[in-house]
């Protein structure tokens, strides 16, 4: 079974983090609340979060401020800000600091679930792209599944998961598109998997 994915929420306003956790927490997310930024620096110490929802204008530390924060020590994290009309130049200028998105309150329930779903699909897809820029083979190097790659379905498998389609891989390998096929065949079976989402899927869930 997948882990959930996990949420932290930083609002000032214990109404907000309340109807916010039960929001997501219907959604089958890992969910978790801070009042403030400090609070939320010492639930990272022991908990890993995807994403931290967090609002822009809270006593002491901002939004700004932790955003700062997350992206020098935990830059894998991706953040999302709330903020209301009064603070939208602050938020327009922390998407270049590293946010995600911001997102302006009052906020439909529609367009957080989206906002955040969105953010999931963006990590995993960065995640694939530095697979790809690294070598896969030594990422995984631990993994069963890899270990039972031939050297080339394992040039195939660096193409596939860097987003290459079959005809282009083909021609990367000089190679002809039913071998491209055959060896895609191959390793869609040592994974237990079915087809070429099943794979990325696969990788983007190993930490």
């Amino acid at each position: 079974m997948s882990k959930r994915p996990s949420i932290l929420i930083v609002d000032d306003e214990e109404s907000i983090r309340v109807s916010l956790k039960i929001l997501f927490e219907k959604e089958n997310y890992n969910v978790e609340i801070a009042k403030n930024a400090s609070m939320a620096i010492k639930k990272l110490k022991t908990t890993i979060f995807n994403i931290i929802l967090t609002d822009i204008m809270m006593q002491g530390k901002t939004g700004i401020d932790l955003l700062k924060i997350l992206k020098k020590d935990y830059p894998n994290i991706a953040v999302l800000l709330m903020t209301g009309y009064a603070s939208i130049d602050t938020a327009m200028e922390s998407v270049p600091l590293g946010a995600m998105d911001y997102l302006v309150k009052p906020i439909r329930k529609e367009t957080l679930l989206f906002s955040i779903k969105r953010c999931l699909e963006l990590k995993k897809k960065k995640k694939i792209e530095n697979l790809a820029n690294n070598n896969p083979h030594d990422y995984l190097i631990n993994i069963s599944e890899t270990q039972k790659l031939t050297p080339k379905e394992i040039k195939v498998y660096k193409h596939l998961i860097g987003g290459m389609q079959n005809k282009v891989i083909a021609e990367e390998l000089n190679i002809t598109l039913p071998t491209v096929k055959f060896h895609l065949k191959n390793i869609y079976r040592k994974f237990g998997i079915k087809g070429r989402s099943g794979l990325l899927n696969f990788i983007s869930k190993i930490s």
